[in-house]
């Protein structure tokens, strides 16, 4: 049996954009070492939680991991340090973000944004592997028997997902999966879905799609049934959005 790609689903549907800090101003990822070699780096993912760096980084860049909706923010932990040494992949990652933002070159911002989308996969990817989560998505998506319900959600948002459909995805029985799930995402398999509906929809406000569109694309009857989940959510209707929306991380 082939293996389930566990990320795909759930980061491309958020894209991610990268600014250069050459002041003052606060920079969630930060790249440090020594005559300008990359040694280790710090990702902030909470940035009312960041403090400022002890030295001076080599690189220091805002990245905008797409806003606070993108649930893979809140499955990380609030800072994230590592040491390049220990990671092959992560110090090719950090020396090619590096080169491209000193000097900028021409088309320098979209690889810089690619890399820093290679660079959170490869954070994900650390986590799941190392089942480091003790709860939450990630957790979910390390766990042998619910990466495969969760991964069809994630790819299939829209479809009308019954609960018996994603128990014989698990393999489990009825209440084992209700159980498991619970326990380890931290809100049962539909409630979840619900979230990762909603999730996509806010994304997609944002981006200018029509309110009718998004209720067909995500599993709701009408324009008028997604206004009412999406309000009740979210506590105001989604004509409202973009005016009300935060700012994005």
């Amino acid at each position: 049996m082939p293996q389930i790609d566990r990320l795909s689903s759930l980061v491309s549907h958020f894209e991610i954009h990268t600014t250069v800090i050459e002041d003052d101003t606060p920079a969630n990822l930060s790249i440090f070492g020594n005559d300008g070699v990359p040694e280790w780096l710090v990702l902030h993912t909470n940035k009312t939680k960041q403090s400022p760096p002890k030295n001076t980084p080599i690189v220091a860049l805002n990245v905008d991991f797409g806003g606070q909706a993108n649930p893979v923010l809140n499955a990380l932990p609030d800072a994230i340090e590592i040491e390049l040494a220990h990671s092959t992949e992560l110090t090719a990652i950090a020396h090619l973000i590096v080169s491209e933002s000193k000097p900028r070159r021409c088309g320098g911002q979209f690889a810089l944004d690619r890399l820093c989308e290679f660079l959170l996969v490869n954070l994900l990817r650390d986590q799941i592997e190392r089942n480091s989560a003790e709860s939450g998505i990630l957790a979910g998506l390390a766990h042998p028997n619910l990466s495969q319900p969760i991964v069809a959600m994630h790819d299939n948002p829209g479809k009308k997902w019954r609960l018996d459909d994603l128990v014989l995805l698990s393999g489990m029985s009825r209440s084992q999966f209700m159980h498991d799930f619970q326990e380890v995402v931290g809100k049962s398999p539909m409630a979840y879905l619900k979230q990762w509906r909603l999730t996509l929809a806010r994304n997609a406000l944002v981006n200018g799609q029509r309110v009718k569109e998004i209720a067909r694309l995500y599993g709701y009857g009408s324009g008028d049934a997604f206004t009412r989940a999406f309000t009740k959510a979210y506590g105001f209707a989604p004509t409202r959005f973009i005016q009300s929306d935060t700012q994005p991380l």
